[in-house]
């Protein structure tokens, strides 16, 4: 532990991924986002190896699921265009016509969240915007929030950022996180390992809570 002021901050690993003070936060492993990833087959066996030790050590796993705003009533300008260009459409009007399969939004099956698990919902590629994520994290005594799911450049390293800037611990998993864009997902870990973000693998995790 470093020490200023008496006042006492993790200073490795192991201190920071502490079973006492961390949450494991699996993003968006639904059915209509996570197997699009590139590497989906890879990160989904590590994600539920890693949760289920998560549960045995006391570790919080808390799930998000993408819930969109009615496109006609609710939604904003910027997120209709967002929406026309993942589309490929030129008129929004034309997105109307979609229809969302309920079964989309479930979490795949091999990750299906236990009683003890915390589900919420999101409209943003960021936990913090518009939820009670920060409310139950604090709620529960966390200090460190450690990530993983799709997309790596998206919601991943948006609520890392807004997880940071709430003043707490943020470790990504290099291997347990995945996009449609390979250039993308390999670009925001760069950029998140190089603005001093912890970005270790499951194995590095494990290693640690296996010890407790």
């Amino acid at each position: 532990m470093y020490e200023i002021a008496g006042k006492k901050i993790a200073s490795t690993l192991a201190e920071i991924v502490d079973p006492a003070h961390t949450a494991l936060l699996i993003w968006d492993m639904e059915y209509a986002i996570a197997p699009n990833a590139f590497n989906y087959k890879d990160l989904l066996p590590k994600l539920q190896e890693l949760s289920a030790l998560a549960r045995r050590a006391g570790v919080r796993v808390f799930y998000s699921v993408q819930t969109g705003f009615d496109l006609a009533k609710e939604e904003a300008g910027v997120w209709v265009r967002i929406r026309m260009k993942r589309a490929k459409v030129s008129d929004p009007n034309q997105l109307l016509s979609e229809k969302e399969d309920p079964h989309d939004r479930e979490i795949v099956a091999e990750l299906t969240p236990q009683p003890q698990d915390i589900v919420f919902h999101k409209r943003r590629p960021d936990g913090f915007i518009g939820t009670d994520l920060d409310l139950m994290l604090r709620s529960n005594g966390i200090k460190t929030l450690l990530i993983g799911g799709v997309a790596t450049e998206g919601g991943v390293e948006g609520t890392a950022r807004s997880a940071r800037n709430h003043g707490y611990d943020v470790v990504v998993l290099k291997d347990c996180v995945g996009s449609r864009n390979r250039e993308l997902h390999e670009m925001a870990l760069k950029l998140m390992e190089q603005t001093f973000f912890e970005v270790v693998s499951a194995a590095d995790i494990s290693s640690i809570w296996d010890r407790k």
